[in-house]
Formats: C-alpha cells, structure tokens, sequence
C-alpha cells in the first residue's frame, strides 16, 4: 500500500513538473511571437512643427541657406539626414549656448550634405531633434526644394546675360525626422516662385499648402491654396 501511494506521488510531481515546463514552453513563445511582430506602425513618429517658430529657406546660386527660429530656446540639434553621425559643420548644428538659443542657421552648397540632385533641381532634408542623442515624438524634418528649371516664357539670351542663375522656385515641405518613415508621407508645404520661401506653421492649417506667388504677388496678401492630391 504505501509503495503505491509513493509511485502515485511520483507520477502527481512528473505530471506538475510537465505542465509547468509546457506553461514555460508557451509563455516563451508568446513573447518570441510578440518580439517577431512589426510595430513599424506602433513607433511610428509623425513630423510635427509645434515649437517651431518660422523656417527661412534661401537658395543662393549654388547654396541652401535655412534658418530656424523657435519659440523657446533649443537645446537640441539640427542637421541634414545623413550627416548626424559625423556631426560636422556646414551639415549639423547645435547651439554653443548651454541654456540653448532660439535661432540657428544652416548655409551649406548644393553639392554638399547629401543635397540630391535631378536636373536643376535640389532637394535636402533638415530635421530638427529636440534631444541631442535620440529622434522623440515632437521633433520635425522639413524637406526642402530649390528649383533653377527656368521656365519656357523666360528670354534664353538674357538667362545667358545673367551673373548669376536664380532659383524660380523653392519649397519647404513638413515630414517625418524618422528615416524609415515613407517619403511619400508629407504634410502641410509652402512655396513660392522666387528664391526664398518661409514655413510659418501659425498660418498653415492641417494638410494645406500655401503659395507665396511670384516675386512681384510677395508683396500682396498671402493666397491659401489647398493642396489638391
């Protein structure tokens, strides 16, 4: 009697000791399942302009000139995607004030910062990281475009006679400051058919684009358009 309730003991702790490695066996799983998941879509990081202030974008004959002003003083940094783990100069910014400044200025040329090129015109990407070390929610990128397509009504012998070629348009476009994210997912935009375009985002409603007009339309009142896609 008593070897019979020892080998039925036995049995009770191997069939515990089963059920828990089995539990074991499946709760590891789970997570391995839940590790294997895609959660591009879970992190994903929205380009946002709260706190910014203005974006000036200048295209010079062979150079992007941007300015950033913010409404409180910036602690993190600014630079061109690509360029921030050299962390050099013209392409990455950050303020040499410890308690942070609330406008910094980027002039870099056309063949520099990873500014691509297609035909005449040249397109770059600015993002603005609040922490010095890490892309966060609330940080902004800004596409940027300087168009030297000159149109088909320009005169071609006083386009030769020119100095110095001229932009005839230029764009700043909001998007996301995480690499991985779409090119394609873009926001609210600005442009105008001269050399200098700025991004106001008090002005700009959700999803809007705003025309500045040609250079003689600059000094009328702004047109809002919206952006027809």
């Amino acid at each position: 009697m008593l070897r019979m309730q020892n080998m039925f003991l036995l049995l009770l702790a191997c069939n515990m000791l089963l059920a828990a490695y089995a539990s074991g066996n499946k709760k590891q799983q789970q997570n391995q399942e839940i590790w294997e998941q895609d959660l591009s879509d879970t992190f994903k990081i929205e380009g946002s302009d709260q706190g910014i202030q203005k974006v000036n974008l200048k295209c010079g004959a062979n150079s992007m000139n941007v300015m950033l002003e913010t409404e409180k003083p910036f602690t993190g940094v600014m630079y061109t995607r690509g360029s921030f783990y050299k962390q050099t100069a013209p392409c990455f910014m950050k303020p040499t004030a410890t308690k942070g400044t609330r406008t910094l200025e980027m002039n870099f040329q056309l063949d520099q910062c990873q500014t691509l090129k297609e035909g005449e015109l040249y397109t770059n990407i600015v993002v603005i990281q609040n922490d010095p070390e890490l892309i966060t929610p609330g940080d902004s990128a800004f596409s940027l475009e300087c168009d030297f397509r000159q149109p088909r009504s320009l005169d071609v012998e006083a386009s030769m006679l020119a100095r110095d070629r001229v932009a005839t348009k230029s764009k700043i476009t909001l998007t996301s400051p995480d690499p991985a994210a779409p090119m394609d997912n873009l926001h609210n935009s600005v442009f105008s058919n001269s050399d200098t375009v700025e991004y106001i985002p008090k002005l700009i409603k959700p999803n809007e684009t705003i025309r500045l007009g040609t250079v003689e339309e600059v000094t009328l009142p702004l047109v809002h358009e919206r952006d027809e896609l």
